[in-house]
């Protein structure tokens, strides 16, 4: 059997695996190979990604994560390198329309604040005028329809100024653009089969080809496949107190019609009605994704093999939500829908980063639907650990040890994809 040789091996090219490298390559010259089983880059998780860039989360680590990420997606030319990418930012803010009390609001203003986040209070009033199409009612209501609802105004509401969303599919191809720029080697339709493993450290990968390669490191960057690979080496999360699956997770596109729905639309969480949205399709749709901790129980068995359609009974209740928000929007419409997978992290939906007890065995997992915001800064992380290198502009503050897989679970109020 014949061996390559490598200092890393990333295993799952999607935008967590590139960014990784992407951190690497900037700092100095070992050599990275990417393995990606399928036919192009993103295909996993990435791809399916709503790439919402919002900042505000429980703790501040977490924050600043996200906080730092978004630095590197508004100037994403300068981050990537590249002259002209395909991505780009799209600047629509993200409104929470949380039912929150003012102390909440105000406590939640200071803390992103605090952390050189953009953010506002905004009135019912002041959201009514830059966003003329949304209702300003946080009261609970019944999502079958069958009680009647009687809307009030919010007193205010939390607006982060400078998020919004990215392009996820374009973002994995100026990365790859960049990481081969670098020397990185991409593999796709190669498939790791064997991770080696001798005296408590890991030796290298065995592909499906009969080949393998040789690396004292091995990045496990592969989303919902994270559990099955880890196995190759013999790692169980659960061994660390972690339970990590893939989830099956569905979003819908309504269509925008924009003769009678005014824009602009932010990017907004939204309580009442258990939804978060934002625009689509050049502003042709609206994505609508959901909230809720109950919508994120579906266990996919076999993340080969998942239904990728939407359920009728899920498309219903959310465009149900989406018109108490957006009551200008017609009944009618064309609705189309598509599911995703991601890898979660069922103790605290906070992603599990950094080395194992098994020598030279790196995770990036568990990220439960933040991973796209985050994955600049966590490329950061990884690189300065790997490298030693001294920080520079596009890395994070945030402590890697805080992700750490030593780490107690992070404590919250419920745990859910907003947490």
């Amino acid at each position: 059997m014949s061996h390559d040789k490598a200092d890393v091996v990333i295993v799952g090219a999607g935008i967590m695996g590139l960014s990784i490298a992407h951190q690497i390559a900037r700092r100095d010259s070992r050599r990275i190979v990417i393995l990606e089983k399928a036919f192009n880059v993103g295909e996993g998780s990435t791809g399916a990604s709503c790439a919402i860039l919002r900042q505000r989360y429980t703790h501040r680590e977490a924050m600043t994560v996200a906080r730092d990420g978004l630095r590197a997606h508004r100037n994403w030319s300068a981050y990537t390198g590249l002259a002209e990418p395909r991505a780009r930012f799209h600047h629509t803010g993200v409104l929470w329309m949380m039912g929150e009390t003012p102390a909440a609001i105000e406590n939640g203003r200071r803390t992103m604040a605090d952390l050189g986040i953009a953010v506002e209070v905004l009135s019912a009033a002041e959201v009514r005028d830059r966003f003329p199409a949304l209702n300003t009612c946080n009261r609970p209501f019944d999502l079958t329809g069958a009680t009647e609802h009687e809307c009030a105004d919010h007193p205010a509401f939390l607006f982060e100024t400078d998020s919004g969303f990215f392009d996820p599919v374009s973002a994995t191809q100026d990365l790859l653009e960049a990481v081969r720029r670098e020397g990185v080697d991409v593999r796709l339709r190669t498939k790791v089969t064997g991770i080696g493993t001798a005296g408590g450290r890991v030796t290298g990968v065995e592909l499906a080809d009969g080949t393998g390669i040789d690396a004292p490191v091995v990045v496990n960057s592969t989303g919902p496949w994270a559990p099955r690979v880890a196995r190759l080496a013999g790692f169980d999360y659960k061994t660390h107190g972690w339970t990590i699956h893939p989830i099956r997770a569905q979003v819908i596109y309504r269509e925008w019609p924009r003769e009678v729905v005014p824009g602009p639309i932010p990017v907004v969480a939204d309580s009442s009605g258990g939804i978060y949205f934002r625009p689509e399709a050049g502003g042709q749709q609206i994505l609508v994704g959901s909230i809720r901790e109950e919508d994120e129980r579906e266990v996919v068995a076999d993340p080969d093999v998942f239904n990728g359609n939407i359920d009728a009974a899920f498309r219903d209740v959310k465009i149900h939500a989406l018109h108490h928000r957006i009551p200008s929007l017609p009944y009618r419409g064309q609705i189309t829908g598509v599911a995703g997978m991601y890898d979660m992290n069922v103790e605290d939906v906070h992603p599990v980063i950094g080395p194992t007890p098994l020598e030279g065995f790196i995770v990036v997992n568990g990220f439960s639907g933040h991973g796209f915001k985050e994955s600049p800064a966590v490329g950061s992380m990884l690189a300065r650990h790997l490298t030693g290198a001294p920080a520079d502009e596009w890395d994070t503050e945030a402590p890697m040890e805080f992700f750490s897989i030593d780490r107690a679970p992070i404590e919250l109020k419920e745990r859910a994809v907003l947490a």
